[in-house]
């Protein structure tokens, strides 16, 4: 079969416990099966993550963290 780079990447993500991606050096993440939404911005700082704690309110558009604010990053 011949795959493309994001299957492969998800195929990746999936087999070794990962939930997502995430850039360190910005403000990018994203989960397996909405893989590379921001492709635009470059992938050479994307690290596979996984979904960790919200780091606290001022890191999410809304005023405080709750169901729909997620976080992806190195597991602690």
């Amino acid at each position: 079969m011949n795959y493309t780079v994001k299957e492969i990447v998800e195929k990746y993500l999936q087999e070794n416990g990962y939930d997502g991606l995430f850039n360190s050096s910005g403000e990018c993440a994203c989960k397996i099966g909405d893989l590379i939404p921001c492709w635009s911005e470059g992938l050479e700082n994307c690290r596979a993550g996984h979904l960790v704690p919200c780091p606290g309110p001022e890191h999410c558009e809304a005023a405080a963290c709750g169901e729909s604010c997620w976080h992806i990053g190195i597991k602690e």
